[in-house]
């Protein structure tokens, strides 16, 4: 499926570029807080701009309008997109949050005043083209269910199902527009002035940047242009869709999603009838994390509840407490009164007036403020950050723990090593993104069960057992067991696309093999023995990795013949072609699946089946969760929609997706050897580490072990600061940077507090820990900034562990690194004016090293007390 710009578009338009960013694999249902900042910032500078301006005038403007009126099409009607976001928010009104990727994409294009859109291209049918209508093509607008017709010499996008997009990207379709469903995308950044093509490759650059930043996802991204008028989607999208033409079901439904929406801030009373949840493909739908009661965002919450409670009593629509992007906006905000505004028919600005009144006299907030159309900013009151300081030295190393997760089992698989193959750098993501999972899953008081889920069964070990038989060496073998068996795995491949008889003679042997032929077996658990104690090693360099239970493939050698028999009997598995087993299922976007071969022989998908039955009879948990890539995303589809079919199955199996580890010209695979070895990638880190502690601290003692942390640290930063359903690419430059925001940046930054507070030991100026809740005051705004980030730890733990995101407590570390050390730089401690603000300083100060400490330790990367 193809994107396709129209020649005949370049007859007119010499100077037409598009941008074009494709987005695969992302999550566009979790607001942002930090995008909606964004927006609104630019909201009110662009307001400000152009308050007593003509926005016509403007050239990125005028070009639109001057392109508008060449096809007939009245600007001031139908304005170009960009105009119609300039005209809303030049009135006062502020653009409401819609979804992450329109919030984003609508940032942008005020920013750059460029017309942006996009399709959800799942949702294509066929090739998209830009092109001039013919007259009478299908538009059905978006959020309608209303059909309209195009008129001839129109500009549109259109696939075979009708207009996408009508009058180049100003007026997007009901069919192909974003929703929080929405996974796999194309955003459309369209230019035709004259602007230079290495500016407009920076925006491309810029939007880029921060669609990964924000939203995560494999992204390309390309221009188009007279010289380059196509791309490849890549995506098969629709089989058939006609816009002309909308079935009554989808009538009723469109009907029944509007009512929904209504009714998601109307009372309670008009929805008393809830009905299940719909089965997501990817895994549970159980929700594992609740929400801490005890935390100060809950409290204000609470407050909230009550205050709109007076103000509407059957009124009760969902609370949202946003982390401000900037401090004059408050410690949380709230766009409540905007929400609720149309059913209470009154000003939201009135609204939010009234809830301020109506808050309970507390101890937790300072003020409340109102600012422009309506937003409620909440300022924390300096007595409960004093609290909370004294509460994080009270608790230090548990601090940030909590009880969410009591008598709830969750177990997380990972890591995932083959036998008779290195641990490679491509199954770091999985070990250290599921290890840290499992970190804040057992902070949070959940009974956490780690497993490694080795791959020690299967036709591969037929090839290799052949393979050693044919060319192996005893001797050769033992002196370096895991390199030789790889030599001859891959040996076996480079033979077997020469003579096709060797994947025959492979898996006659893994047939004997799974019989239990006795020389298979021995020959099979030497490979396994010898192939874990390297991994162990691996895992010992890494540091910090645990695992619970070890259990292969082979473990369920004895439990896959009842689960197999069991999926006959219910009809679950049935016969396929020549006697094969397979799966079948009704939804169309997934594909049957073999369960058995032929020959008798189990097939992987057979093994996990067993292993699910398993650990949901032994240890009857809330959610296993499965840490493996993206392009495994079809098999657990696979698995889980056969497995709802058993009635033992409700849902348990979620699968975290993380993007793929690719080398810079391609993906990574063990079968022609061009594998790097982690351990490798450990060494070479530690070595560059300790290059960089003797250039700048030679005098500095135990250098090799400090090297050690600094560089097994970055590693392992470098992939946690990252949305894990983002693509890595493997450059030994980015990936061991000990600068910028990395981990060596956080020890650093540990390390600084740590000084400080020996200095003041030395001059027996050590803090007392004895609880004091009496605000000291806060005078400083840097040291306020400092305060509040480090009050809202434990809020990003309970969110980092809801989303399976590690990043989010990168990114909470690095802005704590960020206001720690603006705090060191402009605040006074050790000579601070008097005894009482030096004594809360240095309060602060080890506050600030304890929750680093504990944030590092969630992403499994250790502190250094000096460097």
């Amino acid at each position: 499926m193809q994107l396709i710009i129209d020649r005949k578009i370049f007859d007119e338009y010499h100077d037409l570029k598009i941008g074009a960013i494709i987005i695969r694999g992302f999550n566009n249902s979790k607001r942002s807080s930090a995008i909606e900042s964004l927006l609104r910032g630019v909201c009110a500078q662009r307001r400000r701009e152009f308050q007593d301006k003509d926005i016509h005038e403007n050239p990125m403007i005028k070009v639109w309008d001057q392109t508008y009126g060449r096809f007939g099409v009245n600007p001031k009607k139908f304005p170009p997109s960009i105009s119609a976001l300039l005209k809303r928010i030049r009135t006062g009104k502020y653009l409401s949050h819609i979804n992450p990727l329109v919030d984003l994409y609508n940032y942008f294009s005020l920013k750059y005043l460029l017309p942006i859109g996009g399709e959800d291209i799942d949702w294509l049918c066929g090739d998209l083209r830009l092109a001039f209508t013919k007259g009478g093509e299908a538009f059905r607008p978006i959020g309608s269910i209303e059909v309209e017709t195009a008129k001839e010499g129109e500009i549109a996008y259109m696939d075979k199902g009708g207009i996408t997009s009508q009058y180049w990207n100003y007026h997007e379709c009901e069919r192909t527009k974003f929703t929080e469903r929405t996974t796999n995308a194309v955003i459309l950044i369209e230019d035709l002035s004259k602007m230079h093509m290495d500016e407009f490759g920076r925006i491309l650059d810029d939007l880029q940047n921060n669609i990964l930043k924000y939203i995560g996802g494999q992204i390309e991204s390309y221009l188009l242009n007279e010289e380059n008028p196509a791309i490849e989607l890549g995506a098969q999208g629709r089989t058939h869709a006609d816009d002309a033409k909308i079935p009554q079901q989808e009538r009723a439904h469109f009907l029944e999603q509007e009512l929904r929406a209504e009714r998601a801030v109307s009372p309670a009373s008009a929805s008393s009838n809830s009905k299940k949840k719909p089965w997501n493909s990817s895994g549970s739908s159980k929700q594992l994390i609740v929400e801490d009661k005890t935390s100060i965002r809950s409290k204000i919450g609470s407050l909230f509840v009550k205050a709109l409670g007076q103000i509407a009593p059957g009124l009760k629509p969902e609370i949202r407490l946003e982390n401000p992007a900037s401090v004059e906006h408050g410690d949380y905000s709230s766009n409540i009164a905007m929400q609720i505004a149309k059913f209470l028919k009154k000003s939201p600005r009135d609204i939010a007036q009234e809830i301020i009144r109506n808050i309970t006299k507390n101890t937790l907030i300072e003020k409340v403020t109102v600012e422009g159309p309506g937003f409620i900013n909440i300022f924390i009151s300096e007595k409960i950050l004093n609290k909370e300081i004294n509460s994080i030295i009270k608790k230090d190393g548990s601090y940030g723990s909590s009880k969410i997760g009591h008598d709830k089992t969750v177990i997380i698989e990972y890591s995932q090593p083959n036998i008779a193959k290195p641990l490679g750098v491509h199954h770091l993501l999985s070990t250290i993104i599921g290890q840290s999972i499992y970190n804040l899953l057992k902070l949070l008081g959940f009974k956490a069960v780690s497993i490694n889920h080795i791959g020690d069964w299967g036709t591969q070990f037929g090839k290799l057992i052949h393979a050693y038989k044919q060319w192996g060496d005893k001797k050769t073998v033992e002196k370096n067991p895991i390199s030789e068996l790889l030599k001859l795995y891959v040996r076996f491949h480079n033979e077997a696309e020469k003579d096709q008889s060797l994947e025959d003679k492979g898996r006659e042997e893994f047939k004997k093999f799974e019989e239990g032929d006795s020389g298979s077996r021995k020959l099979w658990q030497w490979f396994v023995d010898e192939s874990m104690k390297e991994v162990e090693k691996t895992y010992g360099m890494l540091g910090g990795i645990h695992f619970d239970y070890v259990q292969g493939e082979s473990f369920y050698e004895d439990k896959m013949g009842a689960i197999f028999e069991e999926g006959k009997k219910r009809g679950i598995f049935v016969k396929g072609e020549e006697g094969a087993y397979v799966s079948v299922f009704d939804d169309p976007d997934i594909p049957t699946v073999p369960v058995r071969k032929k020959d008798g022989a189990t097939l992987y998908i057979t093994r996990d089946f067993a292993a699910l039955k398993y650990r949901i009879d032994t240890w009857h948990p809330e959610k296993i969760l499965y840490v493996v890539d993206v392009a495994q995303i079809l098999h657990f589809k696979q698995i889980f929609a056969t497995a709802r079919k058993f009635p033992w199955y409700g849902g348990e199996g979620e699968h975290v997706v993380f993007g793929r580890m690719q080398f810079k010209d391609g993906k990574m695979s063990t079968r022609k050897g061009n594998i790097i070895a982690l351990d490798e990638v450990l060494s070479e880190a530690i070595n560059r580490a300790l290059k960089i502690v003797w250039g700048k601290n030679p005098d500095l003692k135990n250098k090799d072990e400090i090297a050690r942390l600094i560089g097994i640290g970055a590693v392992k930063y470098n992939i946690l600061s990252q949305n894990r359903i983002s693509d890595i690419t493997f450059d030994w430059d980015k990936m061991l940077s000990l600068e910028g925001n990395s981990a060596p940046y956080l020890q650093y930054t540990y390390a600084r507090a740590r000084s400080i507070l020996r200095k003041s030991e030395e001059k027996n100026l050590r803090e007392s820990v004895a609880d004091d809740d009496s605000a000291q005051g806060f005078p400083q705004t840097k040291i306020r900034n400092l305060t509040v980030h480090l009050s809202k730890f434990s809020e990003y733990i309970v969110l980092a562990a809801s989303e399976y995101k590690p990043n989010i407590i990168a990114n909470y570390l690095y802005d704590l690194a960020q206001k720690f050390n603006s705090f060191y730089n402009s605040v006074p401690v050790l000579r601070a004016a008097s005894a009482a603000d030096r004594k809360q300083r240095l309060k602060i100060v080890k506050a600030s090293s304890i929750v680093m400490k504990n944030g590092l330790g969630l992403l499994g990367i250790e502190t250094v007390e000096e460097m």
